[in-house]
């Protein structure tokens, strides 16, 4: 299985996590968190969104090169 690459939000998202902008406790609730940084990342500057975009641009270019044949096929159980 190949994982998908990092879009500019899912970029955004981790590094928040990992500077631990937040407290102990609503790290633990995964519900409160997505909402504070959903709208952490609504409230970006168009120039700071930019620089992630610029940094999903330079993963997927990566994950290209990593995987030339890859293609997302999602696979429906159903």
């Amino acid at each position: 299985h190949i994982p998908r690459p990092p879009n500019a939000f899912i970029l955004f998202r981790s590094s928040f996590i990992k500077s631990q902008h937040v407290s102990t406790e609503v790290e633990t609730n995964h519900s409160t968190l997505s909402k504070i940084i959903g709208l952490t990342w609504q409230n970006l500057p168009e120039d700071e969104r930019q620089v992630w975009h610029s940094k999903a641009k330079a993963a997927l270019d990566d994950h290209r090169r990593k995987f030339p044949q890859y293609a997302f096929r999602p696979l429906h159980t159903k």
